[in-house]
């Protein structure tokens, strides 16, 4: 996707990349697995639903007809034929149902965005929003930002959605204590260290608050985007830092015992010398490889550049585009370190898929060639097998589309799916 998803635009049909739990008798547990189901296959009738669950058609069916009657569910007319031409009646998720308050941080940068359960984006913006201030004014700011595109969303969407029916599903550039809700020593970010984001969050907001590191969510969005049968999958994100977020097999992200795996950016590179890292240690692959690293390696070949706002990645794109070979040089340099650690990561994990996301995908494939280039000659030939090494299908898209699916898996879950029950033509519950 070279283009955002705009306002009034839906995301991709996204598939929850983790295998369906097994079904109890608890009504909570079978609602929540139709309608997991119903989300991923997009519309479906109970036939298929019946096919695709292994459940008798009378359960489907009653619990098809629960979600129904409180609109979680409606019917998709002309959707379904069966053989002799008679419609069958075929069903989607309600976006009226609840939305999802999808946020990606980054260092300069926080792109928001409103999804209905649906999928249908229906109110996006990105704002110059540093991470590196404290973190009661980022947050105040944000919620802040929250609150009118929600706004913005009851006007696009023609109903507003009580904040009993939103979730926040937010996506930090740090590792997180997924118990506490809390970033784990960013490096980037050191005055949020501890901080009780999903509390404060839930308090300015009125709704639940998911936190789950940025390159997780990128990683998720892209087995929701390609599927199952890509999985495991790495997504390797290339910007202020460098980091990866893993999926395993069955959909599942991998954080390790205390929240820091993926943390690839801190690992010593074979060519590192002393570079200094944000970490404080020296010769890491992020600085090196990192946006910031190969900006300095730049400005020290004398390249500057005629405009002085630009900053960031925007900055690396403008030079990129005027071909200095200094530019083309230090992209290089880049991949082959981010090329070394991607390689040891294949060996240990053996993905299906490595995703790289960066700012660079916009201009050339320079990057992309040169990481695989680096990770053939040093991955176990049965570790690059079946490899696909590629930049990522969503673009600027996977982080909220990652987030999305964080938070449409909690509003569906047997906890909470009875709470979505819509009642009046304004979609207020």
């Amino acid at each position: 996707m070279n283009e955002h998803v705009r306002a009034g635009q839906s995301l991709p049909r996204l598939v929850a990349p983790g295998t369906r739990r097994n079904i109890a008798v608890l009504t909570e547990d079978v609602l929540s697995a139709v309608a997991e189901a119903v989300a991923d296959l997009g519309t479906a009738s109970k036939a298929d639903l019946v096919r695709h669950m292994g459940l008798p058609r009378s359960t489907v069916s009653a619990h098809v007809d629960w979600l129904l009657n409180r609109s979680v569910l409606v019917h998709v007319e002309g959707e379904k034929r069966i053989a002799r031409g008679r419609p069958a009646e075929a069903v989607a998720l309600n976006g009226r149902a609840g939305w999802v308050l999808a946020v990606e941080m980054g260092a300069l940068k926080t792109t928001a965005a409103v999804v209905d359960l649906a999928g249908e984006v229906l109110a996006r913006r990105q704002v110059d929003l540093p991470v590196a201030q404290d973190p009661d004014s980022y947050l105040g700011a944000l919620t802040d930002l929250l609150h009118e595109l929600t706004g913005e969303a009851a006007l696009t969407a023609g109903h507003a959605v009580p904040p009993a029916n939103w979730v926040a599903a937010m996506a930090l550039p740090a590792r997180i204590d997924t118990e506490t809700r809390t970033p784990l020593r960013p490096t980037i970010m050191p005055t949020w260290d501890g901080y009780p984001v999903g509390a404060a969050v839930e308090e300015r907001l009125g709704c639940p608050a998911l936190l789950e590191n940025d390159c997780s969510v990128r990683a998720l969005g892209e087995a929701g985007f390609l599927g199952p049968e890509h999985l495991p999958l790495i997504s390797v994100q290339i910007g202020t830092g460098v980091g990866a977020g893993i999926v395993d097999s069955s959909g599942h992200i991998i954080r390790g015992a205390n929240g820091a795996a993926g943390d690839v950016g801190h690992i010593p590179y074979s060519r590192g010398g002393d570079a200094l890292c944000s970490c404080g240690s020296r010769g890491c692959v992020e600085a090196v490889a990192s946006v910031p690293a190969m900006l300095a390696k730049i400005e020290a070949a004398g390249v500057t550049c005629s405009d002085p706002t630009l900053r960031g990645s925007d900055l690396l794109l403008r030079l990129l585009r005027e071909g200095d070979p200094a530019v083309t040089q230090a992209i290089d340099e880049s991949a082959e370190a981010i090329g070394e650690v991607v390689a040891s990561l294949c060996n240990v994990i053996n993905p299906r898929r490595v995703m790289i996301t960066s700012a660079l995908a916009n201009v050339g494939h320079e990057l992309l060639a040169g990481v695989r280039s680096s990770v053939y000659s040093r991955a176990r030939p049965l570790a690059t097998k079946d490899l696909v090494i590629d930049y990522s299908r969503l673009g600027a898209d996977v982080g909220i589309a990652g987030g999305y699916l964080m938070g449409r898996e909690h509003l569906l879950q047997p906890g909470t799916i009875k709470a979505l029950r819509v009642t009046g033509p304004d979609g207020v519950a």
